[in-house]
Formats: structure tokens, C-alpha cells, sequence
């Protein structure tokens, strides 16, 4: 048991890490983005560079906005299963789900989604995860553990 919650505990800590660089990833959506709109709006040296450039910032901001909300939106949902990790919170489904998510993520993410789902896979970890906190305990201490007595 001692091993699930230090497995858990660093799932959480890596999805948090992991999470925290998707969001980070998304500033590269916000430069497209910058670019897309300075090349819209740079004087045209004649109308048919006015028409590409037009046509490309176009094409860059739409790439920006895209690239942006997807990078945000994978880092949130990995700082929301780090919490449900550490928390042993339910969102079992959602934590494995993620996980095979992460697994397209070459190199790093797939060991973090290989990781994770091996840990997911365990009789005793579907059962943390369902009970919300360890079998037997109060739940008087963050991971269920009585640690008053």
C-alpha cells in the first residue's frame, strides 16, 4: 500500500511538472499569433504582397489560436490529474484516459503515460480510488491515514 501512495504521489508531482510545460508550450501559440498579426498589419509594397500577407497572417493567427487552446487546454487537464493523483480523489477514468493521452506525447510523455497507466492498473489503486481515501482510515489525514495514532 505504501508503494501505491508513493507511485500516486509522484504521478502527481510529474503531472503537475508535465502540465505546468503544456501551458508553458502554448506561449509558441502566442507568438504565431504576434507574427500573424504583425504581417497583417505591415504596409504592402504592392496589392499582390497585400493579398499574401493578408492571407498568411491569416493563416498564422488561426494556427496560433489553435496551437494555444490545445497546448492550454492538455496542461490543465494534466494539473487536474495531478490533484486527483495525490488527492486520490475520483476521476479514475479520467486519470487513464489521460494517460493513454499522454502516451502520444514521444519521448517523455509516453513514459509518463506508460507509468501511469501500469500504476492504474493495480487492484489496490482502483480501490483508492473509488473508497476517495484508504481503506481503513478516517480519512483524518490527507492521504486517509490516521497519522494521530
Amino acid at each position: 500500500m505504501d508503494k501505491d501512495l508513493e507511485h500516486l504521489k509522484l504521478l502527481g508531482i510529474f503531472h503537475y511538472i508535465w502540465g505546468a510545460l503544456a501551458c508553458l508550450a502554448g506561449l509558441i501559440g502566442v507568438v504565431y499569433l504576434i507574427i500573424g498579426v504583425a504581417l497583417m498589419m505591415s504596409p504592402p509594397n504592392s496589392s499582390d504582397d497585400s493579398s499574401s500577407s493578408v492571407a498568411g497572417g491569416a493563416v498564422l493567427i488561426g494556427l496560433g489560436i489553435v496551437i494555444f487552446l490545445i497546448c492550454e487546454i492538455r496542461g490543465i487537464a494534466a494539473i487536474m490529474a495531478g490533484g486527483k493523483y495525490r488527492k486520490h480523489q475520483r476521476g479514475y477514468r479520467f486519470c487513464f484516459v489521460l494517460a493513454i493521452i499522454t502516451l502520444l506525447n514521444f519521448p517523455i510523455g509516453t513514459i509518463l503515460g506508460i507509468f501511469s497507466l501500469i500504476v492504474l492498473n493495480r487492484p489496490s489503486v482502483k480501490a483508492l480510488f473509488q473508497a476517495g481515501s484508504l481503506p481503513g482510515g478516517d480519512g483524518s489525514g490527507p492521504t486517509g491515514l490516521n497519522l494521530g495514532k
